[in-house]
């Protein structure tokens, strides 16, 4: 087993030996945010609440989870936050959905909105994006994201994190994939958190994991080629290249184009947005085609109200020249009480789950 980067042929070798990839994100409808996913407080709420989406999810055909851990749960609830991630690993398995687990996260807001981890009841502001009236997607900040990696004294904790989360599950199949970034360079921070990546990088690979490594891609140029240092050098790092895109399916396909020259396999972790027109009628026939791994953002609406547009669409629509349709949904397949956003979407998802089934064969 290598001990760094997989080689590209370790990475198809892997690729080939699993069922084409769909999958989605999200936190349960319950959840208005990662701590109220992670922390103790109704726990069992939650649970219960991800058996039904979990199962929902089997049904419709998807056969994969992508799952954002939140630091502070791991740091200030250590012992019920490894129980919880354990009880959220069996039950994915038993649904049989491989779970991709984020590390770090680059979207955050400016020191001056960032609000210390509160346990507890989770306030959720009604009609927002997110669930919070001052999130990252509220407005275009102009001043640089701000979380507790930041603090020197801290900071070391968080490579403490990465080392027990892969020392316990470097071998175990039930996590898929190891997503050490999420967005590197979001928020403004740019470089600021390159140390920290590469060093989750290396620590995970220490351990010597049977999953293979990656971080996202997720700004572009105009010519659709990944647009940060952070970012080019998260591919450089990864063994598998996954991107976000939330834009149109022409920019989708020139986009793919461009990331395959890396010559690696493909994984979209991030899409569906139906009012900037990245559709699942055209986004999801395209991973298929091109056998492109899949996690759309959001299963079922919820607390979290990611069906809401991202704030500053409010602005942008007005200018002249607009395409945002914010009649629309924007993220989520499901709504509040379990039925379809659209049954026609869902017609789509299901007829494309079934054609993988049926070209793949046993594949697990």
């Amino acid at each position: 087993m290598e001990k760094g980067q997989w080689s590209r042929e370790r990475a198809w070798e892997w690729y080939h030996s699993v069922p084409w990839i769909r999958g989605f994100n999200g936190y349960p409808s319950n959840c208005v945010n990662r701590i109220a996913m992670w922390q103790s407080y109704k726990h069992g709420e939650v649970m219960e609440q991800l058996e039904r989406e979990f199962a929902l999810a089997k049904e419709t055909g998807f056969n994969a989870v992508r799952a954002i851990i939140q630091f502070e749960c791991w740091y200030y609830e250590h012992d019920s936050f490894m129980q919880n991630l354990e009880e959220y690993l069996t039950l994915a398995s038993k649904y049989g959905l491989g779970v991709m687990l984020c590390l770090g996260n680059d979207c955050s807001v400016p020191r001056e909105l960032f609000k210390p981890a509160v346990f507890g009841e989770q306030p959720v502001d009604w009609g927002y994006h997110g669930g919070i009236r001052r999130g990252a997607h509220s407005v275009v900040y102009n001043t640089e994201g701000y979380y507790l990696l930041d603090e020197p004294s801290i900071e070391p904790k968080y490579y403490e994190m990465a080392d027990e989360l892969a020392a316990k599950y470097c071998k175990d199949p039930r996590i898929q994939i190891w997503d050490v970034w999420n967005e590197p360079g979001n928020g403004k921070r740019y470089d600021k958190s390159l140390h920290a990546m590469e060093r989750f990088f290396e620590i995970i690979r220490s351990h010597q994991p049977i999953q293979p490594l990656t971080a996202d891609c997720w700004s572009y140029t105009a010519d659709m080629v990944p647009a940060r240092n952070i970012e080019r050098r998260a591919i450089e790092l990864s063994d598998v290249v996954t991107f976000h895109y939330y834009g149109s399916l022409q920019n989708m396909v020139v986009l793919i184009k461009n990331l395959k020259e890396y010559g690696r396999p493909l994984i979209n972790n991030e899409w569906l947005n139906r009012i900037a027109g990245n559709r699942v009628e055209d986004i999801f026939p395209l991973f298929w085609l091109e056998r492109i791994g899949s996690y759309h953002w959001g299963l079922m609406a919820g607390y979290s109200q990611t069906y809401e547009p991202w704030g500053y669409y409010y602005d942008e629509c007005k200018k002249p020249g607009s395409e945002l349709d914010m009649t629309k949904w924007q993220h989520d397949l499901f709504r509040f009480n379990g039925e379809p956003y659209s049954e026609k979407e869902l017609a789509i998802v299901k007829r494309f789950c079934a054609l993988a089934d049926a070209s793949e064969g046993g594949k697990k």
